[in-house]
């Protein structure tokens, strides 16, 4: 469908300079959207349902396409870790602790305490929820889908179209090693970065285990990563992308 410079295909925006800001701004529109949903029926859903729908209604829109506009800095993916971050605090927040803070009538606040401060207003920290329920942040489903493409790709060797993108060693016990060529922002470049990467911390020598197999190893590799540093901020170090992230 083309409206002016901009192209849709397969439910992702391709403008004219092939940024995809376009597509990552209506993304963002649309998680508010699924999140305010979300806030509406959740109260009505089993807690134990919560988890499944979050990744059904939310992570399923987040994630779709993103080895295609995700590989770009961490400010122009801040807008949808914000959306992200929101819809995580409605699921699995402290929701009572959150609506009894803004109910409680200042008359009943002990003196010294009837001014609110901005340390009233600090949101709960969602560095703790993503880690307790084993949630990716939108900065590392970027290199656990780039990843887990990359190794269907190379263990089935289809698309040969996109195989034979990729340049891959040929030494001896380095089969799974992707030679990159000169930088760029290009999907083969950036997953061919990040593979190697994975490839050298899981040392993966062969492709024999299974793609279920592979895609369990690297998320909880991720989640480790992601669990790293101070138990509530968010610490470049622990991002795999190496982005500063903030609660």
């Amino acid at each position: 469908r083309v409206r002016g410079s901009r192209n849709q295909f397969l439910g992702v925006i391709i403008d004219e300079h092939l940024n995809f800001n376009s597509h990552r701004e209506k993304l963002t529109r649309k998680l508010s959207a699924c999140s305010g949903r979300l806030c509406k029926i959740k109260d009505s859903i089993p807690t134990s349902l919560h988890k499944d729908l979050y990744h059904t209604l939310f992570e399923s829109h987040l994630s779709y396409g993103i080895t295609v506009w995700g590989g770009v800095s961490n400010n122009k993916l801040e807008s949808l870790f914000r959306a992200q971050k929101k819809c995580v605090r409605i699921m699995f927040g402290d929701k009572e602790a959150y609506l009894n803070k803004f109910m409680t009538c200042a008359r009943t606040r002990s003196i010294g305490k009837q001014e609110l401060t901005s340390d009233f207003f600090v949101r709960e920290h969602t560095k703790p929820i993503f880690n307790n329920h084993s949630i990716l942040t939108l900065h590392n489903l970027y290199p656990y889908h780039c990843c887990n493409e990359i190794f269907k790709i190379l263990k089935f060797r289809t698309p040969i179209a996109l195989f034979e993108l990729f340049c891959v060693s040929k030494r001896p016990g380095k089969e799974t090693l992707i030679i990159t060529t000169s930088p760029s922002n290009s999907f083969v470049n950036q997953a061919s970065i990040l593979w190697n990467t994975f490839r050298q911390k899981m040392m993966i020598s062969d492709l024999s285990i299974t793609p279920s197999r592979f895609k369990s190893l690297l998320k909880k590799h991720i989640l480790k990563s992601q669990a790293e540093g101070d138990l509530t901020e968010w610490m470049p170090s622990t991002n795999f992308l190496n982005t500063s992230q903030k609660n």
